[in-house]
C-alpha cells in the first residue's frame, strides 16, 4: 500500500497551532482567572474605601482635638491673665501688708477682729485661685499633648490607603494582561486556522486537477483477467474497475513491485502482516505468495471486501480508505475506477 505521505504532512499542522476548540478553552480559563481577581478587586476596594473613610474620619478627628485643646489652653490663659491681674492690683495697692497694717492700727478690739478675718479670706482666696490656676495650666497642656499625639498617630496609620490602593491597581492591571492575552491569543489562534483552511483548499485544489488529469493505464492481458475473475469470486458486488485501478495506483500493473520504504510488497503493495491476514491463493498452487500477481489481487478483493466494499457506495469508500488511509487516494482510485468503466 502507498504511504500517506500528504496525509501525515497535514496531520503535522494541527501541532504548530492550537484548534479553535483549544483556543476557546484556553480562553475559557484565562476568564475564569480573570473573574476571581475580579472578586479579589471587589474586596480591595472594600477595604480601600474603609481605608479612605478612616482618614477624613481622623483628620477631622485631629482637627477637632486641635481645636478643644487650643480651647482648654486659651482658657487656661485667660485665668492666669485674670489671676495675675488680681494679684497685681492686690499688691499695688498695698497687697496683705496693708491689710494687715490697717488692722494693726485699729482701735477698736472687734473691729480688729473683723479686719484680721477678711485679711484671712482675701489672702486665702489669693491662693486658692493660684493653685487651681496652676492645676488647669497644667491640665491643659497635658490635654493638648495628648490630642496632639493622638492626631498624629491616627493619620500616620493609614499610610496603609497606600498599600491597598496599590493592591487594587495591580489587580487592575493584572486583569488587562489577562484580557490582552485572552485577546492575542485567540486573534492567533484564527489566523492560524484562517491559513491552514487556506492550505487545505489548496491541497484539495491540486488533488482534484491532478486526478482529473489522470488516465487508465493499459494493464497486462493476465492482470485483466485476474481483476475481473478476484472481484468475482471473492467479493461479488465490487467491480473488477476498483481492483483495476488499484493495481495502476499501487504498482503500474506490476511494472513495480519493490518494497516501499515502509516495507509495503507485491503488485498490490501489501504489508506482510496484512497480506498474512487476508492471504487467498489465487492460482491454486498451494502457496500464497505477496509477490505473485494471482495472489495479490485475490487478496486484496478479499481485503475490500471484510471492509464492506460490495455494500453500497459509503462502504465502498470507507474500505478503499482502509487499503490507504487518505481521502486523496480514495479519489484516486474511484475516478480510474470510472476510467476504466468507461
Amino acid at each position: 500500500m502507498l504511504v500517506v505521505v500528504l496525509a501525515a504532512a497535514g496531520q503535522a499542522v494541527p501541532a504548530a497551532a492550537d484548534t479553535s476548540g483549544q483556543a476557546d478553552a484556553k480562553v475559557r480559563d484565562i476568564l475564569a482567572k480573570v473573574k476571581q481577581i475580579q472578586q479579589q478587586v471587589a474586596k480591595a476596594e472594600q477595604a480601600y474605601d474603609a481605608a479612605l473613610a478612616g482618614v477624613a474620619s481622623s483628620v477631622n478627628n485631629a482637627i477637632t482635638d486641635s481645636r478643644i485643646s487650643d480651647s482648654v489652653a486659651a482658657q487656661a490663659q485667660a485665668a492666669q491673665a485674670q489671676l495675675d491681674d488680681r494679684v497685681r492690683g492686690l499688691y499695688m495697692s498695698g497687697g496683705p501688708l496693708a491689710l494687715y497694717a490697717t488692722v494693726l492700727d485699729a482701735q477698736d478690739p472687734s473691729a480688729l477682729q473683723e479686719q484680721a478675718i477678711v485679711v484671712n479670706e482675701v489672702v486665702s482666696s489669693d491662693r486658692l485661685m493660684a493653685t487651681v490656676a496652676e492645676q488647669v495650666s497644667r491640665t491643659a497642656v497635658t490635654i493638648a499633648d495628648a490630642a496632639q499625639r493622638k492626631a498624629h498617630g491616627r493619620i500616620q496609620t493609614e499610610r496603609s490607603v497606600q498599600q491597598v490602593a496599590s493592591r487594587v491597581l495591580a489587580l487592575l492591571t493584572e486583569q488587562q494582561q489577562l484580557l490582552a492575552q485572552a485577546r492575542q491569543h485567540a486573534a492567533d489562534v484564527h489566523a492560524a486556522e484562517a491559513a491552514l483552511r487556506a492550505q487545505q483548499m489548496a491541497l484539495d485544489t491540486i488533488t482534484q486537477e491532478r486526478i482529473a488529469s489522470l488516465r487508465p493505464l493499459p494493464a497486462p492481458a493476465s492482470y485483466m483477467a485476474l481483476y475481473h475473475r478476484a472481484a468475482a469470486a471473492e467479493c461479488p458486488g465490487l467491480s473488477w474497475t476498483v481492483l483495476a485501478a488499484i493495481g495502476q495506483v499501487e504498482s503500474g500493473h506490476g511494472r513495480d513491485t519493490s518494497t516501499s520504504y515502509a516495507g509495503a510488497m507485491g503488485p498490490m503493495q501489501f504489508l506482510p502482516e496484512t497480506f498474512d491476514a487476508f492471504a487467498v491463493d489465487g492460482d491454486n498452487d498451494g502457496v500464497a505468495d505477496i509477490m505473485d500477481p494471482a495472489d495479490a489481487i485475490y487478496t486484496a478483493a478479499n481485503y475490500l471486501c471484510s471492509n464492506g466494499a460490495n455494500r453500497d457506495p459509503n462502504a465502498l469508500y470507507q474500505a478503499i480508505w482502509h487499503y490507504n488511509h487518505a481521502d486523496w487516494y480514495v479519489q484516486m482510485v474511484l475516478t480510474l475506477a470510472k476510467l476504466y468503466a468507461g
